[in-house]
């Protein structure tokens, strides 16, 4: 309860920006003391310390790991690499920055560059460059290349102006058809009865191994004859949750007629952030906000999604409508037209103003759902090992609910920072979320089954 009461402080109280875009703070104590890692988490780490003290003391004593960057047991970290050699300890940093200091991706490029295998990745970046670049340039000659070139930059400028044109018709069409948000019923009626309508419900997890996570989407994407992301798949389980906290509301607000649905709404918007870069932050690149965004519309309530449960719907059905409607603003410029419009709006425009428009302009999204990706195995700072990383997402003006997806370590995590009177209890809403994968789980396992056979 400490740690959440931190992180919400956190999230809610302004930076003073006059005097500093970020703060960070670290604390030390016991392992699994803060409550930052599950209990399993903890014995897993107790478990691989064992083993590993063991193989150290079966190896010749000049046979140990060379980190990339030489380690110190002074600063910040003192106290902890001093007690670790006798005790198991953890310590908790904990991090928040302006947004416009750094976005997602630029924040996890910060913390690897703070790591002891910074040198590494970088060359491994810089390696990866080269590599592209020569196989660029020995396929093409010089006059190719420039033609090559030329021909990208007319398909660029025609999928940018037909693009936008299009991803403002389909904006304004979302924004039509959605006059009302499907939570404002909730927040008026928890303002009527008295209830809670400030801070933040916050909640994390791991949720599932990157590669069981990128099988099931394999799996169900080779059936439906679809290419269906991670993203795809955690957005989906996220709208299951979203429309059965609704339902749970509708059912705390009329009990006596909860089935007569008056606040669960066939399809629900959903905001979704993307890096203009894809995520990735180049060698000696400045850091900064580099973020657009989409709405797009994905299912609300089906079938399955009643309290019980049912039986003549699957989670496949609601995964399939998901994937064909983000792959429907994934292709379009949706991300560069609200960046700009929005660098447009907060250069040119009154403050007032701005806040207005940034409101408007997700088109009554319930939930706003984003992803960073982390290094691929564990990373190190002065030798200790970071076994987990969580990230909470700010909540865009008007949307009640963040979710972000991160993977780190070939680990899939969730992080949900919502309005305390549209998600009660982030704890519950997580194990919602998790639920959903674990019926889209058990669907790929049906269908793994027939393709074997």
């Amino acid at each position: 309860d400490d740690l959440r009461n931190r992180l919400e402080h956190m999230l809610m109280s302004p930076l003073e920006v006059s005097s500093s875009l970020w703060e960070v703070k670290i604390s030390n104590g016991l392992l699994g003391s803060s409550g930052a890692i599950s209990r399993a988490k903890v014995d897993a780490i107790l478990k691989a310390n064992r083993v590993s003290s063991q193989m150290q003391q079966l190896a010749p004593k000049n046979n140990g790991v060379t980190l990339t960057r030489k380690t110190t047991k002074g600063g910040l970290w003192r106290d902890a690499t001093q007690e670790v050699e006798s005790i198991p300890m953890e310590s908790v940093l904990l991090f928040r920055s302006h947004h416009a200091l750094a976005d997602g991706a630029s924040i996890m490029a910060a913390l690897s560059g703070l790591c002891d295998e910074a040198e590494e990745i970088q060359a491994n970046i810089e390696m990866e460059l080269k590599k592209w670049k020569q196989n660029v340039g020995a396929k093409k000659s010089g006059i190719r290349r420039v033609l090559s070139r030329l021909v990208r930059l007319l398909k660029m400028c025609l999928w940018m102006s037909l693009g936008s044109l299009s991803a403002l018709i389909y904006q304004g069409y979302l924004q039509i058809t959605t006059l009302t948000n499907p939570f404002e019923g909730v927040r008026k009626d928890a303002e009527r009865k008295g209830l809670t309508i400030s801070g933040r419900s916050i909640s994390w997890c791991d949720a599932a191994p990157l590669d069981e996570v990128k099988r099931i989407a394999e799996i169900i994407g080779k059936s439906e004859g679809v290419t269906i992301t991670v993203n795809d798949l955690f957005v989906s389980c996220v709208t299951s949750a979203v429309t059965r906290q609704l339902i749970e509301h509708e059912e705390f607000m009329a009990p006596i007629d909860a089935h007569r649905r008056r606040v669960v709404p066939r399809n629900i918007n959903v905001a979704v952030p993307v890096h203009l870069r894809g995520g990735i932050i180049l060698p000696n690149e400045s850091v900064g906000n580099n973020i657009g965004a989409f709405v797009t519309r994905c299912p609300g309530e089906m079938k399955h999604d009643a309290v019980g449960g049912g039986t003549t719907s699957c989670p496949t059905e609601r995964l399939c409508r998901v994937h064909k409607s983000l792959l429907y603003s994934k292709q379009s410029p949706a991300p560069f037209v609200s960046h700009y419009m929005a660098k447009f709006c907060s250069d040119y425009f009154p403050e007032e103003w701005t806040k207005s428009i940034f409101r408007r302009a997700n088109a009554n999204s319930c939930v706003a759902v984003s992803n960073v990706r982390g290094s691929d195995k564990k990373l190190h700072i002065n030798g200790m090992t970071i076994e987990s990383t969580a990230g909470f997402l700010p909540l865009p003006p008007g949307i009640p609910i963040g979710v972000l997806v991160q993977s780190y370590a070939g680990t899939m995590s969730l992080s949900v920072a919502a309005e305390k009177w549209a998600v009660p209890d982030a704890d519950k809403f997580l194990r919602w979320v998790l639920d959903e994968y674990q019926r889209l789980c058990e669907e790929a396992s049906k269908l793994e089954m027939k393709q074997m056979n």
